[in-house]
């Protein structure tokens, strides 16, 4: 269709400036420096370091001018491109001509000026769209919260303070795919007309979201939220969840096509449901740091699990959506194989079992949710 090989010129284009970006941070920047894209995946969500990672293993990313230019020239350039080779093709307007002395009697009508077309500037949910995924993408980068390496390196473990609810290191891979998603995503909806009705529709929904995302990455480091304050953290991701929720449910009211389901709604419920387990994390990691008693906070993290069972059902039988669900079950899964690393030798091994056996049972009831539906 016209929509597909729009985009596919597009992404041609986005593809090309990318890859010369890339080549030109790899020859010129420091060999301590990762790529962009890897940079993002130290998005972790409140996650507790593994037992025995004593210090970094690499440099703490840090938000540099030349990042920052790079994440908005891909919001803007884009679509100042599409708008100029628009204004370069748009045809000129045809004055009028002389009226004949028919025309001028009245007896024939007078033939009018054509309007000149008009230039297809972004409108103001397609501004809102490219603003919110640059501040997510440079919210992410500013060092110093309690997942960055350092933080995590320095923690001093104890049976206190000990997290009963935390996924092992390789789930958070999946902050790539979203990243990913999301980046197509916004180039989809900011610069093909064909998907206008469904950019308006989920705009508001996704544009809060990345603000909370953005407001949870300004809130959760030690100099804003105490070890007392990590409730406020865990609510704006509850927050940005919600808000994910609103987008994802007014875009299966859609009808949408192969394309849109795959630069769209992938994006929209991977990080909906993601972000819904990272709540869930965040809540037992601000349990952990307070010190709750072991019984809550085992409590805690097997109905951390039977939350995140019934929103999967939910959204589910609701929206017809799989791919919630399936999102829940890799958390779930990564939670049963880290079986809370940081707290072994602290708490009874007896207990860290019944957590494991609670996260492998919510993750075979997400898996059966997924197959319901395939």
């Amino acid at each position: 269709t016209a929509e597909a090989q729009m985009f596919v010129r597009l992404l041609a284009l986005a593809s090309l400036g990318s890859a010369t970006a890339l080549t030109y941070r790899h020859e010129h920047a420091s060999p301590r420096l990762s790529s962009a894209g890897a940079r993002l995946w130290s998005l972790r969500g409140g996650a507790t370091r593994a037992a025995g990672s004593s210090k970094p293993k690499r440099d703490e990313p840090r938000l540099s001018l030349k990042f920052a230019a790079y994440v908005v020239a891909w919001a803007v350039v884009p679509t100042l491109l599409r708008v100029a080779y628009a204004y370069v093709t748009l045809p000129a307007a045809v004055p009028a001509p002389a009226p004949s002395l028919l025309q001028s009697l009245g007896y024939v009508s007078a033939l009018a000026a054509s309007a000149p077309e008009a230039l297809p500037l972004p409108q103001r949910w397609q501004v809102a769209v490219a603003a919110a995924w640059v501040a997510n993408n440079l919210a992410v980068m500013v060092p110093g919260r309690y997942d960055s390496r350092r933080a995590m390196a320095a923690e001093k473990a104890c049976a206190a303070t000990a997290n009963l609810f935390t996924p092992s290191g390789w789930a958070f891979a999946i902050w790539g795919p979203i990243f990913a998603g999301e980046w197509l995503m916004m180039l989809y909806l900011t610069n093909v007309p064909a998907a206008g009705a469904v950019g308006a529709a989920v705009a508001p929904g996704w544009v809060a979201a990345l603000c909370a995302q953005a407001a949870w990455c300004a809130a959760f480091r030690p100099s804003v939220c105490g070890p007392g304050l990590l409730w406020v953290p865990a609510g704006l991701l509850a927050t940005t969840g919600a808000c994910l929720a609103v987008a994802h449910r007014a875009l299966r009211a859609m009808a949408c096509g192969p394309l849109t389901n795959a630069l769209v709604r992938w994006p929209i419920a991977l990080h909906f449901g993601w972000i819904s387990a990272a709540s869930l994390v965040n809540l037992n990691n601000w349990l952990a740091r307070v010190r709750s008693p072991l019984p809550l906070k085992e409590a805690a993290a097997s109905a951390s699990v039977v939350a995140a069972v019934a929103a999967a059902a939910y959204v589910t039988a609701t929206t017809r959506d799989p791919v919630f669900a399936a999102v829940i079950a890799w958390a779930l899964a990564a939670v049963a194989a880290d079986g809370a690393k940081s707290a072994r030798g602290l708490v009874a091994e007896a207990t860290l079992d019944r957590v494991r056996s609670v996260a492998r049972v919510g993750c075979g009831a997400a898996v059966l949710l997924v197959c319901s539906l395939v």
